[in-house]
């Protein structure tokens, strides 16, 4: 096979899955809307939190979940305002942010 016919059936390859992610995330923001009122950044915030079991700094947070600091950031001042999460700096570095699930937010997870 020549390499531009390979590299135009690599390319279809790849369009091909970027819809069906696509098409598989939109499915699932609507599921997460309908079934469980949420967002899709909240439920990632949400069980990323779950997962630690205790507080996380908030920039391995936004690390982990591939975002920038400060869309983790807005996420976890919506679910700290419903009382789901919870914000404090850390003791030995004042600098450093803890976020944690309320027991209300595990509970709701």
């Amino acid at each position: 096979m020549r390499e531009p016919e390979l590299s135009a059936r690599r390319l279809r390859t790849w369009i091909r899955l970027l819809r069906m992610t696509r098409a598989t995330e939109n499915h699932l923001r609507e599921y997460l809307r309908l079934h469980h009122d949420t967002t899709l950044p909240r439920f990632d915030v949400m069980a990323a939190l779950h997962r630690a079991r205790g507080p996380m700094k908030m920039s391995d947070l936004s690390r982990q979940l591939l975002v920038s600091n400060g869309n983790a950031t807005a996420v976890v001042e919506r679910l700290e305002k419903e009382g789901l999460a919870s914000r404090a700096p850390s003791e030995g570095d004042r600098r450093v942010v803890l976020a944690e699930l309320t027991d209300k937010g595990r509970d709701v997870f």
